[in-house]
């Protein structure tokens, strides 16, 4: 007579796992953006979440849906997870839509070291309205660079985060090099974070 196998227990995973409920810098109110599960707090560390700016600000207009924050946790306190700025780009589909046949596209690339001690990775776009001519893209992309050199240099890093992705710094862009050949459009489309100082320093919101 054959012998009845004896079935193993699964072990249910999820029932030791736990829902972290993630946090937004403060620099953005400590919004909540999300959940993320764990069987340990030191698992959470570490883990990634991309919101965009619209669920930021809970304002869906303009370009804000199409600019995208990726957050890491820091830290975590109780059921909360707090996260800290990792990186900012703009979608896919949204450059996409701005790059067109017989015009311009240039960019330019350039590390930034904040008055507070961030060092980032700043890359900005311009778009013209019709094709223009390799020296005059060199001299748009030069003043791309000072303009964000000079401007990420002489601010702290939620100062210059806020006006890169509310527009002061392309609006300055654009001001400029408009003189040289006529724009349709100027972004910053990626900022990545290379080194953090230290010391932690205080910051002030980006958004009421």
């Amino acid at each position: 007579m054959a012998r009845k196998r004896r079935q193993a227990k699964v072990k249910d995973k999820w029932s030791s796992k736990k829902w972290f409920t993630l946090i937004a810098p403060e620099y953005f109110g400590l919004a909540e953006i999300g959940l993320t599960p764990a069987d340990d707090e030191s698992k959470v560390i570490g883990r990634t979440v991309e919101v965009t700016l619209a669920e930021l600000l809970n304002d869906y207009s303009n370009q804000n849906p199409y600019k995208k924050f990726i957050f890491k946790v820091d830290r975590v306190a109780g059921e909360n997870a707090y996260t800290k700025f990792y990186k900012f780009e703009l979608m896919r589909d949204y450059l996409n839509s701005l790059t067109r046949r017989r015009t311009s596209k240039i960019e330019d690339i350039v590390d930034v070291t904040t008055t507070d001690g961030y060092k980032l990775r700043v890359k900005s776009v311009a778009f013209t309205i019709k094709r223009c001519k390799s020296s005059q893209k060199r001299a748009i992309r030069k003043i791309m660079r000072e303009i964000v050199t000079k401007t990420g240099s002489s601010e702290k890093f939620v100062q210059f985060i806020q006006e890169c992705i509310l527009g002061k710094v392309p609006a300055e862009i654009y001001k400029n090099a408009k003189l040289i050949y006529p724009l349709r459009r100027v972004e910053i489309r990626k900022i990545e974070v290379l080194k953090e100082p230290k010391v932690e320093i205080t910051t002030q919101e980006v958004a009421s």
